[in-house]
C-alpha cells in the first residue's frame, strides 16, 4: 500500500508542476510598465553656470533642468507616457533622440511632454527638460501606460521639485 500513495504522490506532484510550466507559456504575462529615474540632473543656470545635482537639490527660479529617464514596459508594450506640471509654475518639454522618434507614433507631442509609442516599444530613453517660473514646492506628474491589464497599467508617479 505505502508504494502505491507514492505513485499517486508522484503522479500529482507531476501533474502540478506541469500545469505550472505551461500556465508560463501562454504569453500572458502582466507587470506594471517603470519609469527609471537619472539621479544625475543637467542644470543650467541663469548665470551660465553648467553643472550636475541630484534630483532632490533646490534649484532657482530660471534654471534648466534635463532629466534622463528611462521608461520600460517589461512584458508589455508601451503605450503612452504623459507628464504633467501647472503650466504657470514650470515650462516642461520632453527630448528624444533622433534615433528613437520612429519609435513614436505621430500623435506625439514632445512640447506638451506627451508620447504614444508605436507597435512593439518595450523600452524607451527620454529626458524631462524643464524650467521653474516661480517658486515654492512644484509638483511633477507622471503617468506611463503599457498593454497591461488595468490592475497593472497605467503607472502613476510624481515628485515634488524645491525652487527657491
Amino acid at each position: 500500500m505505502p508504494h502505491t500513495m507514492k505513485r499517486i504522490f508522484f503522479f500529482i506532484a507531476l501533474a502540478i508542476i506541469s500545469i505550472s510550466f505551461t500556465s508560463c507559456l501562454t504569453g500572458e504575462a502582466q507587470s506594471t510598465p517603470l519609469i527609471q529615474v537619472s539621479k544625475t540632473v543637467y542644470r543650467a543656470t541663469l548665470a551660465g553656470v553648467h553643472d550636475t545635482i541630484s534630483l532632490t537639490d533646490t534649484i532657482h527660479v530660471g534654471d534648466t533642468l534635463r532629466v534622463p529617464l528611462m521608461l520600460y514596459g517589461n512584458y508589455n508594450n508601451l503605450t503612452e507616457f504623459t507628464v504633467t506640471v501647472d503650466a504657470a509654475e514650470l515650462d516642461m518639454r520632453l527630448l528624444v533622440d533622433s534615433a528613437c522618434l520612429a519609435l513614436l507614433d505621430t500623435t506625439s507631442a514632445l512640447d506638451k511632454a506627451y508620447l504614444c509609442f508605436a507597435k512593439d516599444v518595450y523600452i524607451f530613453p527620454t529626458e524631462m527638460l524643464y524650467v521653474p517660473k516661480k517658486t515654492g514646492d512644484l509638483k511633477i506628474s507622471m503617468k506611463l501606460a503599457s498593454t497591461a491589464e488595468a490592475k497593472y497599467s497605467p503607472l502613476n508617479a510624481w515628485y515634488i521639485s524645491t525652487v527657491r
